[in-house]
């Protein structure tokens, strides 16, 4: 775009294998207004497309609705989703894992001034940790549920003990996130001390799991915790315990620290889904419960480390977290608050995955 260095056009194409009646182009933004995004198709061909002015330095993901019902409703809402489509024209996308674990494909753009991601690549000729699989056996849950541990290049049982961390939703951090190469290359580059991560997967109980269960939360305290100290060379020291997550992990990361600072010291939150209010929250709809919790409460022996998206929802999720934010910074606790330049995604919760530990246990603090 002349004169404009800020945005770019780009243009979106589908191509019909069948007649079909509409095609809605469905990016990370305006899914209130997303009858704008209706593509025009191409004279009299099998070919639909949009223009769109986007920011180039973002990252972000997509999807596209065939035949689309048009209706704006949480109902039409909950039946377009089942039936929404990646860009198969777009060799870019993300693989991810449904609940009743089928494979999904999300289509994704990098535009030309995104940063460059740099922790999640991975590096040949370095020195890297190892992984170490369990079925973990808990008392609370109905079947076992897959562990795994991360030990850095070196570790042994006779040195002092090392810092932790503990991460819900294990499996996408493992294998979409590319957690492990983010450790390997923060140790090698001498960012943060050799960490061992304990990587807890989630099942289709995720949701209630990490809406603040206590339940949950006990498992992590009274069962998780004490098996990974005596299984692994790890601090009895809260400020060397991290607790983390993505999204509703975020959620419980920080509901985590608030109930039990005495085990962990720092709270990883990305993207944190500080929309949360239990039944029986009786404030305005725009409150932030999270931040009410910590705001009645004395200061508490905790770090922070918070991100959200800029594409994200302005209330409920980027205004959440400044929310949140606020209030820690007001009763006096060190937070790092960072903004990156995507969405409620996988693009750059790997990268910042990165930023969040150098922030909290980086070898300058």
């Amino acid at each position: 775009m002349t004169g404009d260095l800020e945005n770019n056009l780009v243009m979106f194409i589908y191509r019909a294998d069948e007649e079909v009646e509409n095609v809605i182009f469905i990016p990370p933004i305006g899914w209130e207004k997303f009858l704008e995004y209706k593509m025009e198709r191409l004279l009299n061909t099998n070919l639909w497309y949009i223009t769109c002015k986007i920011k180039n330095d973002l990252r972000f993901d997509y999807t596209i609705s065939v035949n689309d019902s048009l209706i704006d409703s949480d109902e039409g809402w909950e039946a377009r989703e089942v039936n929404l489509t990646h860009d198969e024209l777009n060799k870019n996308f993300l693989i991810l894992c449904e609940e009743d674990g089928e494979e999904k494909k999300v289509s994704y753009v990098v535009m030309p001034k995104a940063q460059e991601h740099f922790w999640v690549k991975e590096r040949i000729n370095i020195s890297k940790g190892d992984i170490e699989e369990y079925y973990f056996h808990s008392e609370k849950l109905e079947k076992d549920r897959r562990i795994r541990i991360y030990t850095p290049y070196g570790y042994k049982k006779s040195n002092m003990p090392y810092k932790f961390l503990i991460l819900t939703d294990g499996d996408e951090y493992l294998n979409i996130l590319s957690g492990k190469t983010v450790l390997d290359n923060l140790i090698c580059d001498k960012k943060i001390a050799p960490i061992v991560v304990l990587f807890i997967d989630s099942t289709d109980t995720r949701y209630e799991e990490l809406c603040c269960s206590d339940g949950f939360v006990d498992l992590i305290i009274n069962e998780l915790t004490p098996w990974f100290r005596e299984n692994y060379n790890i601090s009895s020291e809260a400020k060397d315990g991290i607790i983390g997550g993505l999204s509703l992990g975020g959620l419980t990361a920080t509901y985590l620290g608030l109930r039990h600072s005495d085990i962990f010291g720092n709270v990883l939150s990305q993207s944190g889904a500080y929309w949360y209010k239990p039944e029986d929250f009786k404030e305005v709809e725009s409150a932030c419960w999270m931040s009410t919790e910590f705001n009645k409460i004395e200061r508490l022996p905790l770090k922070f480390y918070l991100n959200v998206g800029i594409l994200e929802p302005k209330d409920n999720m980027i205004g959440v977290n400044k929310k949140l934010r606020d209030v820690l910074e007001l009763k006096g606790y060190e937070v790092k608050y960072e903004e990156f330049n995507s969405g409620h995604d996988y693009l750059c919760w790997g990268e910042t995955l990165a930023n969040g530990l150098i922030s909290l246990i980086g070898d300058n603090n």
